[in-house]
């Protein structure tokens, strides 16, 4: 249950940062590192995650109360490349949701 609220979560903020007006520029080149790493940190932020580096791994923790407890903390933690593939099945969830009930059983559209 946690960890489907949370992939709601990163898609929600992955899809609040995508720009409204999508780039007409044909030859624009593929986002930078630095720029995707900068995107990550902001949606921690805003899911507050703590980002924690253990033997030079880079992790994004998040501290949730057991059920049924209002003292003992569960602590999860996901690696950058976990928290892309989170979101991204997010996305195809989503995707999947959105489209129109004619379209994902096969019935012809008007």
């Amino acid at each position: 249950m946690r960890a489907s609220v949370l992939l709601i979560a990163i898609v929600m903020v992955g899809c609040a940062s995508q720009p409204s007006h999508p780039s007409t520029d044909v030859t624009a080149a593929p986002a930078p590192a630095d720029s995707i790493e900068a995107q990550r940190l902001a949606a921690a932020k805003n899911l507050k995650m703590k980002v924690i580096d253990k033997d030079g791994q880079q992790l994004f923790c998040r501290s949730n109360l057991v059920t049924g407890s209002h003292i003992q903390r569960d602590v999860t933690c996901y690696t950058a490349d976990q928290l892309d593939h989170m979101q991204a099945q997010m996305q195809r969830d989503l995707d999947r949701l959105t489209t129109t009930p004619s379209q994902s059983q096969g019935l012809p559209t008007h």
